[in-house]
């Protein structure tokens, strides 16, 4: 292949999988680089659901939909909180993504679409996962990427990290440096498209992006920010971090290590009702624990310092509620063994191991105790109240809330054109995916399928229409 490429696209991932395969069906010369030892970057972490209207399924089912009202659910579960350039384009070109992954193979779940799941509920049925979740989409372009890359429409170079972004003397991107193994590299292309995901897993970029947002995450390792960093070098605007809204919530298996991140905690009432109550480091109750809305808990729980929270339980509570954590069978042992699982004779013992005010936790639980006795919570509102706390000995799981993406990213244009502070493009330079900032596609709260989705319909875009070199090609042939 020649040493100018089509597009150099950075990131192997959500977006970046479909912009390679699009762009080299198209003809281009694809050169594509990703810091991993693999393809499919958060895809194999996702679960992977994606919201789509208007689509063939949509239509086999009877469903209604439009790209429109998919458009103004998701600004209504976000209130509004959606930039509404990269909403309308992510919706309005879902469907047909959709449709295309479909081709390719990809199967949702049997009795999808549906409206709501993990999060607030769209009025419509246009959420759809599978199985396998997020591996399910790797699966099916896997194959589609892997023939490119053997028929040479698409130069594969694993574990090769970009470290810059070049430019021309006008401030178009012209290529980029990457380090390969500890080789330094300046490889040129017509077109630079950067999906490298976000910055979760990058703990100083994280403590300088996002300061007052403590780091608790459950993210890919190669969520490093490099372009964020190598954009926002050449004078890429970078916001977006005012939008970050904690997901409810997560337990470190070890309290030094932000991404050790528990899996299988069950928060959420309609998997499993809670018998236990949630404090905050004050001791005090500061949410319904039952209520519908996760909305509603993720946003009380980011409401409290640190957004930490315990959970509080007694004896009788352990023996007869379903487990909260059938991941972890053997989580009894942990309580008394290790830092985040505490367990005591008394509220006030249990109070001080978890450095909350004795007084206020005993309030607390005698309050909730005449809750159950009376059957109402004047307090907050608690529907399903089991039984009370009162059987020693008493317990506290130490939880707090989690990342799973990253809030700031790079501002791009409604061609997913990079831009400077004063908001005019840096030529030639495109992103999509994660590296734009979770909170562009779904504002202040988490809705349904706007995240996965509008990555892989951006890269597809970029691929199959955004993104030109033929008469650049012309030229320097």
């Amino acid at each position: 292949m020649s040493d100018m490429w089509d597009v150099i696209v950075v990131g192997a991932g959500s977006a970046g999988l479909p912009a390679a395969i699009r762009a080299a069906e198209r003809g281009a010369r694809v050169l594509q680089v990703d810091a991993d030892e693999k393809i499919g970057g958060t895809l194999h972490l996702s679960s992977g659901q994606i919201s789509a209207a208007g689509t063939k399924r949509q239509k086999r089912l009877g469903i209604v939909d439009t790209a429109q009202a998919h458009y103004d659910d998701a600004q209504r579960i976000a209130e509004g909180t959606i930039d509404p350039t990269l909403g309308k384009l992510a919706t309005a070109n879902a469907g047909a993504t959709y449709d295309w992954l479909e081709e390719l193979g990809y199967e949702p779940i049997n009795h999808m679409p549906v409206s709501g799941g993990a999060h607030e509920p769209y009025l419509t049925r246009r959420y759809y996962w599978a199985e396998n979740m997020a591996v399910a989409i790797h699966d099916v372009l896997k194959p589609v990427h892997d023939k490119l890359v053997a028929d040479g429409k698409i130069d594969l170079r694993l574990k090769t990290r970009m470290t810059g972004i070049v430019t021309d003397a006008d401030g178009a991107a012209v290529g980029i440096t990457v380090d390969n193994g500890g080789k330094a590299e300046t490889l040129h292309g017509k077109n630079i498209v950067v999906t490298t995901g976000g910055y979760a897993h990058n703990v100083d970029l994280w403590k300088e992006m996002t300061p007052d947002i403590p780091l608790r995450a459950y993210t890919n390792d190669y969520s490093r920010g490099d372009g964020l960093v190598a954009a926002r070098e050449i004078g890429a605007k970078v916001d977006g971090a005012d939008t970050f809204l904690c997901t409810f919530a997560g337990v470190l298996d070890d309290p030094k290590d932000p991404y050790s991140t528990a899996l299988g905690m069950q928060f959420a009432p309609q998997m499993r009702e809670p018998w236990e109550i949630y404090v905050n480091t004050d001791g005090k109750r500061f949410v319904r624990e039952d209520h519908p809305s996760v909305d509603e808990r993720e946003h009380a729980l980011l409401a409290q310092k640190d957004q930490r929270m315990f959970v509080v339980f007694d004896e009788g509570i352990r023996q007869n509620a379903p487990h909260i954590n059938p991941l972890d069978p053997a989580l009894h042992d942990k309580f008394g063994n290790h830092p985040h699982y505490t367990k005591a004779d008394t509220l006030a013992a249990l109070a001080k191991q978890m450095g909350v005010d004795a007084a206020n936790l005993e309030a607390t639980v005698a309050a909730y105790n005449a809750a159950v006795d009376s059957g109402e919570d004047k307090e907050l509102g608690r529907v399903r109240m089991f039984r009370k706390i009162e059987e020693a000995p008493f317990y506290a799981i130490h939880a707090g809330g989690i990342t799973v993406v990253s809030p700031a990213g790079l501002n791009v244009t409604a061609d997913l054109q990079v831009v400077k502070e004063d908001g005019t493009p840096i030529p030639k330079l495109y992103a999509a995916g994660e590296v734009l900032g979770f909170g562009r596609l779904s504002g202040k709260a988490f809705v349904n399928g706007m995240s996965l989705m509008p990555a892989l319909s951006f890269g597809r875009l970029l691929g199959e229409k955004i993104l030109k070199w033929e008469a650049a090609r012309a030229a320097a042939e």
